[in-house]
């Protein structure tokens, strides 16, 4: 009985603090739309149902929004989130809140504190020292590598020529990982060859069950979380891929020390690797602190490539003026020739890059960007101050489509959109594939680089057809529900 009295106490007074701090955080944003609530649990009920599902609540959150001024604000039990779906007010709050909202928690026990999820100290410190590895100069070095694994991609696509309908990114994914795996850590995976591996089995259950606690808001508290076979699931298959990576750490590590007192450590000839290169910096990075860096890399980054580059497919199949004109702009630079993409190639493909890009503006793959408000911020666009401890939910997806900022034709393909002339007058936050401000994606030159080299070489080897990209479903990314369905034919 005594537990009980006590329970309902902290009961009590839990609901007396959530209520004085849910008031004071209703009265700065009062005129801000808010969709219907519950008691408790807020707009909760928004994230209940399929993927399919969720994604139309989001999107009516973002039609609310843009009936006033691109924001409107959700409940998630005490938690207040402010959707943005406006460029002014997104640059605000992109370029002064760069710690990332509490929701990211769920990835920490696979990502640890790597770049992508690192606190907002550790973060600037580790920035600042990641940077220089990925310069241009640098992942211009990996072209063999992403070059190598296209040739292998074209070679696995051939099973699919005149086959009908496929969905191309598990072929795209296959070939980013290992272009990912060779540059990030100097391993040839293989992936595209032999798929079914313990590691790439673990990466894929892990994912799953992240993607599902994201969106399943009675899944979020860990102490009930905690009491589901999910977590145990989770827990192995982590330590499986962490296991993975330690042990190709602790080689490279043996590596470097050898280099190092043998007086030199140059290894002429060699490919450097991400990790190479992390070793002997201004900041000594722990196996473990290098672990986490590198699975951010190959796990955060690689996705998000390989969904840009099976849109794009699909777009270039849905679009055949467009398939044109990029196939002969890759005639002027190749002739005929089958070739890897070299630096001065790569800087010519002008319209494949505008493709590219009007591909990442339709399809969103990371829709939303969500940060923690850790001062009060005035937003000028929707005219609302956020107080501290509320979050903030960037749509990208919403302002990639707002026919305010890019036209009454914002729904349709228009890579031409992207050219100087037309970009000149456009908000600097209006394009937001790669987030925006000192925290965008540290990788981004790099993705572009593997994107237009794989999909020159698949376009110079095969005519693409498609009919649609058709519904979509958000689990973190954002995916087709029937796939990124392509037929191809040899050119």
């Amino acid at each position: 009985m005594i537990t009980i009295a006590l329970l309902m106490v902290v009961a009590c007074a839990y609901w007396v603090y959530w209520a004085a701090h849910a008031q004071r955080l209703h009265r700065a944003t009062s005129t801000l739309p808010a969709p219907p609530t519950l008691p408790l649990i807020g707009n909760a009920m928004l994230f209940i149902g399929d993927t399919q599902k969720i994604l139309k609540n989001i999107e009516a959150v973002a039609e609310l929004a843009f009936k006033h001024k691109g924001a409107a604000k959700i409940w998630l039990g005490p938690k207040l989130y402010v959707a943005i779906g406006n460029p002014e007010d997104a640059q605000i709050v992109l370029e002064n809140c760069l710690d990332k909202d509490v929701v990211y928690r769920f990835l920490r026990p696979w990502l640890g504190y790597g770049l992508f999820i690192a606190p907002l100290s550790l973060w600037k410190k580790h920035r600042k020292v990641l940077l220089p590895v990925f310069h241009n100069k640098i992942v211009e070095e990996y072209l063999d590598v992403i070059a190598e694994q296209a040739d292998v991609l074209v070679e696995r696509l051939s099973e699919q020529t005149h086959r009908g309908e496929f969905d191309v990114l598990k072929y795209v994914t296959a070939c980013t990982l290992d272009v990912v795996f060779e540059t990030a850590m100097g391993e040839r995976m293989d992936v595209q060859r032999t798929p079914d591996t313990p590691y790439l089995r673990a990466r894929h259950t892990v994912m799953t069950i992240l993607n599902m606690r994201f969106f399943k808001v009675w899944l979020q508290p860990d102490c009930i979380f905690n009491l589901t076979p999910y977590a145990k699931l989770q827990r192995e298959n982590i330590q499986l891929t962490h296991k993975f990576t330690d042990d190709v750490v602790r080689k490279k590590r043996k590596e470097y020390e050898k280099l190092k007192n043998n007086g030199s450590i140059s290894s002429e000839g060699k490919l450097r690797t991400v990790l190479d290169m992390l070793f002997g910096r201004d900041i000594e990075f722990s196996d473990e602190q290098l672990r986490e860096h590198i699975d951010s890399i190959t796990i955060a980054g690689n996705d998000t490539t390989a969904l840009v580059i099976a849109y794009t497919l699909v777009l270039l199949g849905m679009h055949q003026d467009v398939q044109a004109k990029v196939y002969t702009e890759q005639e002027i630079i190749y002739g005929e020739s089958r070739r890897g993409a070299n630096k001065a190639d790569i800087q010519k493909m002008q319209y494949l890059e505008r493709v590219i890009k009007e591909s990442m503006r339709l399809y969103t793959v990371v829709p939303i960007i969500a940060r923690n408000i850790d001062r009060n911020i005035y937003l000028p666009k929707c005219g609302v101050t956020l107080l501290a401890g509320t979050s903030a939910v960037i749509g990208s997806f919403a302002v990639h489509r707002s026919k305010t900022v890019w036209g009454p034709d914002a729904d349709e393909f228009d890579p031409d959109r992207f050219l100087p002339e037309r970009s000149i007058d456009r908000h600097l936050a209006a394009f937001l594939p790669f987030s925006y401000g000192s925290r965008n994606c540290i990788g981004r030159n790099f993705g572009m680089l593997i994107m237009k080299s794989i999909i020159s070489r698949i376009v110079r080897s095969y005519k693409i057809q498609a009919d649609g990209v058709g519904p979509l479903k958000i689990e973190v990314l954002l995916f087709p529900i029937k796939g990124h369905q392509i037929k191809i034919s040899p050119r």
